[in-house]
This record gives structure tokens, sequence and C-alpha cells, in this order.
């Protein structure tokens, strides 16, 4: 049997932490682009709550909001739920306390500024869960946000991260060209960069296992994307 030939990955390039109102692209139309993702958002929250088993009445934080479209999602598949969105954009705050008022939710939802690499706004183990989607790639140093992580959540809780991969094949770069037909130019060049700055499994995993998450959660992996979750096993 012949050896596989290993597959270049080109470098990683960050793309920065916080996203804000742009010339070409305001919040508002961003907020837009990012609702036309519903069914994804939805995929994600199921997979909580089935896979995972997010109880009743859990305390959640979500790393990373954004618009608060998955927290909305989040919330209404189950209103016993108290989240908390740590956002290190202010203008995404803005946005997200507008949907989250536009849905009657604002009991439920609360947001916090900050960055995630220093949650000492919050106690040890405070938390039932701590989820992220599409927002490890603009951690300055996800190290440090790991062990954050691994600090305040409480024992037998959910952890769910999710985010694209750099090392895409040429199938995913076929539909992700095609994809890009029918966006916005400035939304293409946000999922182009965000693409780049994401991590490959390998990188993944190697940086967990250097953080007080080491051998407390599993990575799976699709064309697009990686998912970090718990061990559904403990």
């Amino acid at each position: 049997m012949s050896k596989s030939r290993s597959r270049k990955v080109l470098p990683r390039v960050p793309e920065g932490e916080a996203i804000e109102d742009h010339e070409d692209l305001s919040m508002e139309e961003l907020n837009k682009e990012f609702k036309k993702r519903m069914r994804e958002y939805k995929k994600f929250a199921e997979f909580i709550y089935k896979d995972l088993k997010l109880k009743d009445q859990s305390r959640v934080l979500e790393i990373g909001p954004g618009p608060a479209w998955i927290s909305i999602v989040l919330v209404k598949k189950n209103p016993t739920i108290k989240l908390i969105g740590l956002e290190i954009s202010k203008d995404m705050i803005r946005i997200a306390k507008q949907n989250v008022n536009d849905h009657n939710l604002v009991n439920n939802i609360e947001f916090v500024y900050g960055n995630a690499q220093n949650m000492s706004m919050f106690e040890d183990q405070s938390f039932d869960a701590v989820i992220s989607h599409d927002s490890l790639h603009h951690w300055e140093n996800p190290i440090q946000v790991f062990n954050e992580i691994a600090r305040i959540l409480k024992r037998n809780s959910v952890l769910c991260i999710g985010d694209g991969r750099r090392d895409i094949r040429v199938g995913a770069k076929l539909i992700f060209q095609i994809a890009k037909l029918f966006i916005s130019k400035q939304m293409s060049y946000y999922w182009n960069t965000s693409i780049m700055a994401s991590y490959t499994p390998s990188e993944i995993k190697e940086m967990l296992d250097k953080t007080n998450l080491k051998n407390k959660y599993e990575i799976k992996s699709d064309i697009f994307d990686i998912m970090i979750h718990n061990n559904k096993s403990n």
C-alpha cells in the first residue's frame, strides 16, 4: 500500500479579535447576513441539547456570541436556562441586545463586555456549560482562554466550541468559491480571512493538551468545521 501524500497547509494568518462597524458592511448588515445561517445555529443547539445533554436550569456562558442568534436559538429551545454572552465588540453587543429585545428574551440573556483571556469576573466552577461558535479563530491566546474555561466550568459540565478549519480540501474549496457568488463582497472577504485564521484539528489538539482541559475533550471535524466538546462518556 502506498503512503498517502501529506497535504500542504498554508500558514495561519491571525484575523484580530473584535468585529466592529465597517464602512463597507455595517453591523446591521452583518447581522442580517448572520441570521441567514439559522439552520446551522439550530443544528449546533440540537447537538448541545441532544448529544451533550444540557440540563434544565443550566447557567451557560457563550464566548463571542456576536449578534446573539445562537443564544436566542438555545434559550427558545429551553427557556429554563440562563445565558451570559461574553463579547469583545461593543458594536456586536449593541446589535445583540437589540435582537434579544426583539425576541422578548431580556430576562434570559445578558451580555458582558470583556476578553475571554481574563474571565476574572466569573467565579471558579460557576457555569454548567461554556459554548462558542466561530470565535476561536479570533482568540489572541487560545491556551489562556481554554484554561479560563476549565476554571469556570463545573464538574460534569458541557463544553462545546465550534469553528472553521484552515486545512480544507479541494471539494470544500470548490463549495466555498460557489457560495461566494451569493454573498456580499465584504462577507466573502470575512469568510476567507476566517478560514485563514482558523486552526487544523491537529493544531487544536496540540493546544488543548497544554491546558487544564487535557483528557476532558473530544474533537470531531467535517469538510469545513471543527467541533470541540466534552467527553460524552464522562
